[in-house]
């Protein structure tokens, strides 16, 4: 009786342990896209500071600094 319990237990787990991993898998992808979103954001917002303070230098101004 006992093999019969653990075969039926095994048996829910499995397919469970499997859903498991699969959502596991889609968040880890998910994750992936949003922080390559928040790079390339980071790199734009650093090459717009970058551009600004080149063109104030170039503009004959300090950009803010001393």
């Amino acid at each position: 009786m006992g093999w019969i319990a653990a075969c039926v237990l095994i048996a829910l787990l499995l397919p469970l342990g499997a859903m498991l991993y699969l959502d596991i898998l889609e968040a880890k992808n998910e994750v992936k896209q949003q922080v390559e979103k928040v790079e390339k954001l980071r790199r734009e917002i650093e090459r717009g500071k970058r551009d600004k303070d080149r063109n104030d230098v170039s503009d004959g101004t300090t950009g803010g600094r001393l």
